[in-house]
């Protein structure tokens, strides 16, 4: 994580929430572009753009209590895909937000949406499938992880993105 006093101060209060929101909500960071977010074209570098989606999944794994509940039983996310695509560039002091949310599940795959967004505007979009894995590697199912957070929820219908990817993932095994 390259973005440690940022980590920090979206973590802790995610972590120590004592009220948690539901699995389905739209979770925000907000942050602005730092000089050190640059590359040489004096844009936010791509990297980036990954390091700020790996924020927004510990601020929706803290608040919505599953890093809790997944780290008890030894159980560890692990992102499988993730796509990016860039629409308008954040430059130093931009202000922007990276909006997370859980866009379905299939079998034992978890499929999140990033956007970044800065005065209203969507800047870039992520697609991010993801899956849990327990101790000697055993797949979580995503009926499983929502059981242990006592949800029972219906995945919405997943876009094509990520059907695509999954089906990829699915053929290799």
């Amino acid at each position: 994580m390259n973005l440690f006093f940022r980590f920090l101060r979206v973590f802790l209060p995610a972590f120590f929430t004592k009220v948690h929101t539901g699995l389905m909500d739209l979770h925000i960071v907000r942050s602005a572009v730092w000089l050190g977010d640059q590359d040489p074209m004096g844009h936010m570098t791509n990297s980036r753009y990954s390091s700020f989606t790996d924020l927004g999944m510990m601020n929706y794994m803290g608040r919505t209590g599953a890093l809790k509940a997944y780290r008890k039983r030894g159980w560890i996310p692990i992102v499988q895909f993730e796509s990016f695509n860039y629409i308008r560039m954040l430059r130093f002091p931009q202000k922007f937000e990276v909006q997370t949310r859980l866009a379905g599940w299939d079998g034992s795959f978890l499929c999140f949406e990033h956007k970044f967004v800065s005065k209203g505007t969507v800047c870039a979009e992520s697609h991010m499938v993801a899956r849990l894995y327990g101790r000697k590697k055993v797949k979580i199912t995503a009926e499983m992880a929502l059981e242990v957070l006592g949800r029972t929820l219906e995945s919405p219908p997943l876009d094509s993105q990520f059907t695509h990817a999954i089906a990829e993932l699915r053929a290799r095994g």
